[in-house]
């Protein structure tokens, strides 16, 4: 798997900062499974009502809160959904999230990844008003001319930009394509980390295009939109909402742990931050199985999901007063490749 390898343009610093934000906000509706108010949750988060007000907003839309009563909140049934077994939680929520971000920026949206070497695209949502890009010429040799393929590229190094373009050599598809790798790399490079990337008409006369980053466990990915090019005149206004709508797809990873919970350069928790048993109630509906180090026996253990390509490491030890265990909320090891076995998801090892 094709690593990022320029961090500073992979998650988009702004984006992933939000998302880690509006994590906050979901751990402490965690903790008051009855619902909690308002300011409450300000104080518990270090959110001002200015900043708390958006996220708030933006998680009762994605349904990962929701508000039974003025200025009341719990959480909602996004959570349950990212637990649902077998693997299928991650996909249906985003796809959820992508349905929301194409009625909201009025286009065809795309979520991307580039993986072993090549360009994919894994999921979409368009409609009658906001028809999909034609494949007309295969995206996976067209990274040089495509807004997907072009923000992939600028989130990898220069070694892996090269042996891209070596193995798919850049055609010219219309007049605007650019087809020398140099010059090229230089208009990425001249981009400022997290900036949008746009197809003017590069891989098809017919449509413009635009994507950010959304970095994916340390793979480089995107979020696109296309546009029908009698529409071209909103495109800058319809990629300013899009990328807000990164926000939350990156939030449905961080959950998940696709992504880190904590940035590299994050402090560690202290070792006497107890896990209240609602956190540990909700880790044991995301992996359908009782943790072996909460309220029984210590850890440390290991959980690998082959679903997901992901690892993740818990570390559990309990108090001495043998009801409330401490836990490292889960180091995530990706991508990570399990011997897969028919039928079976998440795997319990213990240590």
């Amino acid at each position: 798997m094709q690593r990022a390898g320029r961090p500073d343009r992979a998650g988009g610093g702004q984006a992933l900062a939000a998302a880690r934000r509006a994590l906050d906000v979901v751990r402490v509706l965690e903790r008051h499974p009855l619902g909690v108010s308002g300011r409450q949750l300000g104080r518990e988060t270090g959110l001002a009502g200015a900043e708390l007000g958006p996220v708030l907003a933006m998680l009762c839309e994605e349904e990962y809160a929701w508000c039974p009563a003025p200025d009341v909140y719990g959480r909602g049934p996004a959570l349950d959904r990212l637990a649902a077994p077998g693997g299928y939680g991650l996909p249906a929520q985003l796809q959820r999230t992508l349905a929301l971000a194409r009625d909201s920026v009025g286009a065809a949206v795309y979520l991307s990844r580039y993986t072993a070497g090549e360009v994919l695209i894994t999921q979409m949502a368009d409609g009658p008003g906001t028809p999909p890009v034609r494949e007309w010429f295969d995206f996976k040799a067209a990274a040089h001319a495509s807004a997907v393929g072009k923000c992939l590229l600028t989130q990898l190094d220069h070694d892996g930009r090269a042996d891209h373009v070596a193995r798919h050599r850049p055609a010219r598809l219309t007049p605007r394509t650019i087809t020398d790798s140099r010059v090229l790399f230089s208009a990425l490079d001249a981009l400022g980390p997290g900036e949008p990337v746009f197809d003017l008409r590069e891989y098809s006369p017919g449509v413009v295009c635009s994507a950010v980053p959304v970095s994916v466990g340390g793979t480089a990915g995107s979020l696109a939109l296309s546009l029908p090019v009698a529409h071209a005149h909103r495109l800058r206004s319809a990629t300013r909402q899009l990328r807000r709508k990164a926000v939350p797809v990156l939030l449905a990873l961080l959950l998940t742990g696709a992504i880190p919970p904590d940035g590299p350069a994050a402090e560690p928790a202290p070792a006497d931050l107890a896990v209240t048993p609602q956190t540990v109630r909700h880790l044991r509906s995301i992996f359908r199985r009782r943790l072996r180090g909460a309220g029984g026996s210590a850890g440390p253990h290991l959980v690998s999901d082959p679903a997901a390509a992901a690892a993740y490491f818990f570390d559990t030890e309990t108090e001495a007063d043998g009801e409330h265990p401490s836990l490292a909320l889960p180091l995530t090891c990706t991508p990570y490749e399990p011997q897969e076995r028919e039928g079976e998801g998440l795997l319990v090892l213990s240590m």
